[in-house]
């Protein structure tokens, strides 16, 4: 599904996401990401089941206001224990599908809100 987002200042953003891939300002990837309004990372994370404390590392470091994870075809949590973690580091983790969290960030982005997102490939 083609997605777009006025987006002057050249900020990263989704512009398309489907089966296998993920497009941020038009650079069509086949890897999940962590991505911020000035950062963009590779993120080879693809199940829930195999997140960690240690993926978040970027966020803990950069401190966002809302973390986005988007877990896929549709949503999973994590485990209990993972979740418990995030909150000690003062993460509020907002957890959607994967074509959720990417209109979600965009939304977000377009507000310029403090938002960092962990996107796995659907």
């Amino acid at each position: 599904m083609k997605i777009t987002l006025d987006n002057p200042q050249g900020e990263y953003a989704f512009s398309d996401y489907g089966e296998g891939f993920l497009s941020v300002n038009d650079q069509k990837l086949d890897h999940g990401v962590l991505i911020f309004p000035d950062y963009l990372e590779s993120w080879g994370v693809a199940e829930v089941a195999e997140l960690t404390a240690d993926h978040f590392e970027t966020f803990t470091a950069r401190k966002p206001d809302i973390l986005i994870l988007g877990t896929g075809r549709q949503q999973q949590f994590p485990g209990l224990e993972l979740r418990r973690e995030l909150v000690r580091r003062n993460l509020q983790l907002d957890i959607m599908d994967t074509p959720a969290a990417c209109r979600t960030y965009n939304l977000l982005v377009s507000e310029d809100r403090n938002v960092g997102a962990a996107i796995m490939l659907i």
